[in-house]
């Protein structure tokens, strides 16, 4: 059975580079596979990407033997977890946390029992990790991560009793929604000061609780300042991003400008 490289990175305080995937395209995903990402994250908040296409991709990850497939459920439900899990995804970003209780229904559906709820099904994920069935019930429980969003008011207040749930692996910013939340332009960085206090207190709530922060950045300058922050789980770009940028590039670049 495959290691969560991107779970013990996290468990050893190390830094793990990824990528936001927003397209509904296994070519695209199979294409960013080969980029050198520790993980890719399969957007389903914010992106057309269904539950089929979820899954194609998260195969496609899986298969590539390098990044870890990791998937954003739509929202915070028991049948979306159970059906992203049960897709094969190595570990699970979840929006908009904002109580402790969000938290606790979280981590018992991404847990089977003793330690949870989650439901025995699917074929997909042990193909993910290239295991039987049995070894991937035996090391499930510990090898997917389970991250919590923190981008409202509400997760703020309530930040450190949401990191101190037992099985939380990671606290990630939302900085759009944070900003926005905070009465702010949404906007990946900036250098407002209620923005700043904010991403300090929760970095000081994951450091009480030993938990991994994790936040996506406008681009690959930005995503090296937040390595020097403290950061350990930092998403540099985005497929839609890459795509205008690279196309925008070389037509300044053909026209000479």
């Amino acid at each position: 059975m495959k290691t969560n490289h991107v779970k013990v990175a996290l468990e050893r305080g190390e830094i793990s580079w990824g990528s936001w995937l927003g397209l509904p395209s296994a070519l695209v995903a199979r294409l960013t596979a080969r980029a050198g990402f520790d993980w890719l994250m399969v957007d389903m908040e914010h992106s057309p990407i269904n539950f089929t296409m979820m899954c194609e991709i998260v195969g496609v990850i899986a298969d590539a033997n390098g990044p870890a497939p990791f998937v954003r459920v739509p929202s915070n439900t028991v049948e979306n977890i159970k059906r992203v899990l049960d897709s094969g995804a190595w570990g699970i970003l979840c929006p908009m946390v904002n109580s402790v209780a969000e938290a606790e229904m979280i981590v018992s559906a991404c847990k089977y029992p003793p330690e949870g709820t989650r439901s025995i099904g699917g074929m997909y994920a042990p193909l993910s990790f290239e295991a039987t069935r049995p070894e991937y019930m035996s090391r499930a429980n510990q090898d997917i991560v389970v991250a919590v969003q923190i981008e409202s008011r509400a997760g703020l207040e309530n930040v450190d009793k949401i990191l101190a749930v037992p099985g939380v692996d990671m606290a990630f910013i939302g900085p759009n929604d944070l900003h926005a939340s905070l009465g702010m332009t949404p906007t990946f960085e900036s250098n407002e000061p209620v923005f700043i206090e904010a991403v300090e207190t929760i970095k000081a709530a994951a450091a009480r609780n030993k938990v991994a922060m994790g936040i996506l950045c406008s681009n690959g300058a930005a995503a090296h300042q937040k390595a020097q922050e403290g950061f350990h789980f930092i998403g540099i770009t985005s497929d839609n991003s890459a795509l205008l940028y690279g196309l925008a590039q070389n037509l300044k670049a053909a026209r000479g400008e």
